[in-house]
């Protein structure tokens, strides 16, 4: 199995996992098998010599995922926490790697039933269910006869513990990786990616979702605000916006231009809140570095009124949290001179041609 969304050192097992998670989830909105395999499973199938099939999981808008090896891939652990803290309803998809090949060949999915937060990590434990004894080859999966109990727990470190009504530890050493998702629609909203500081430190998100947002074509929206203590009254003041146009400079930082915009008297009065002359426009420029570039500028000549160079925390948002591994779009002859055509333009420029 894959969760298809590895990057970094994750990216060899990447390329060997080419199925995607969304697809398999998106055609079975969540009635992906909810297994689990139990310890004498283990023994007298899962770990048999016929050749494994991988499995792939998937959801529609994951908040946070990991590789075997408990590398982050998906989304940030934020999210998920902040979602936990919230009271938001959790579905976990895991997948266990018996042979060590680094693929899952088989995935569970099941409703977090208790849900714990501590250290930064989340830790879930799902509801008993009777063990499951699944028979490698033969697409079965039968009950346990006896009836057992297993009752287990998964943490955001990709570690899963199990234990039995028989009083058997399942599983003992076994490589999973993880995938939780909403499991019911929560407000519609946008997932905050990255929080950057003054100074671009980090203050929340991931930087790389951000990036991976940005490269696979999503619309981006910045909110950033201030305070101020006035006597016996504080002022304050929110913004979002949506850039017009976005960069990425060396494949680490973020620039993005905000839309031109008729300048304000005042941000923290109401009554004052106002637009200025017609003539007198705003711009903005925005980086995950924290810098803020806001310029009043004469729309009809483009002459500079006044330029107000800023530091803010900046936070970063998209619909949904992206797959990480989103290649960069720079490449060496991605853009190339057009020596022709320029000298084709150059007699004429586009001004003159509008008093022809």
């Amino acid at each position: 199995m894959s969760l298809s969304l590895h990057t970094g050192s994750g990216s060899q097992i990447a390329r060997q996992r080419p199925n995607s998670m969304y697809a398999i989830m998106r055609r079975s909105q969540f009635t992906c098998w909810e297994l689990v395999c139990s310890a004498a499973a283990i023994a007298a199938s899962c770990l048999a010599p016929q050749a494994a099939v991988a499995q792939y999981l998937d959801c529609a808008r994951p908040l946070f995922a990991t590789d075997l090896d408990g590398n982050p891939t998906h989304g940030s652990k934020d999210a998920l926490v902040s979602a936990v803290n919230k009271g938001r309803s959790i579905r976990i998809g895991w997948g266990l790697d018996f042979d060590g090949d680094g693929q899952s060949e088989l995935t569970h999915w099941a409703d977090a039933q208790f849900l714990s937060v501590w250290e930064g990590e989340v830790v879930a434990q799902v509801a008993a269910i009777h063990t499951q004894r699944p028979r490698r080859g033969k697409a079965d999966i039968t009950l346990s006869d006896p009836f057992v109990e297993w009752r287990g727990s998964i943490g955001t470190t990709g570690k899963l513990e199990g234990r039995s009504s028989d009083g058997k530890v399942f599983p003992a050493a076994v490589a999973i990786e993880t995938m939780w998702c909403a499991a019911l629609p929560g407000p519609q909203g946008w997932v905050l990616l990255y929080r950057n500081g003054t100074r671009g430190e980090d203050l929340a998100g991931s930087k790389d979702a951000l990036l991976a947002a940005i490269r696979s074509g999503q619309p981006i929206q910045i909110g950033w605000a201030f305070s101020r203590s006035g006597g016996d009254e504080t002022y304050s003041a929110e913004h979002l916006a949506a850039p017009v146009f976005v960069t990425i400079t060396n494949g680490s930082e973020v620039t993005a231009q905000l839309p031109v915009q008729y300048g304000q008297w005042s941000y923290l009065a109401v009554d004052a809140a106002l637009s200025d002359r017609p003539d007198v426009m705003w711009r903005g420029l925005m980086a995950t570095t924290g810098a803020v570039d806001v310029v009043w500028a004469n729309g009809p000549s483009g002459e500079t009124i006044r330029r107000y160079p800023q530091r803010a925390v900046l936070n970063w948002y998209a619909p949904v949290s992206p797959d990480l591994s989103s290649e960069a779009l720079a490449h060496p002859s991605g853009v190339i001179p057009d020596s022709a055509g320029r000298e084709a333009r150059a007699p004429q420029r586009f001004s003159d041609s509008l008093n022809e």
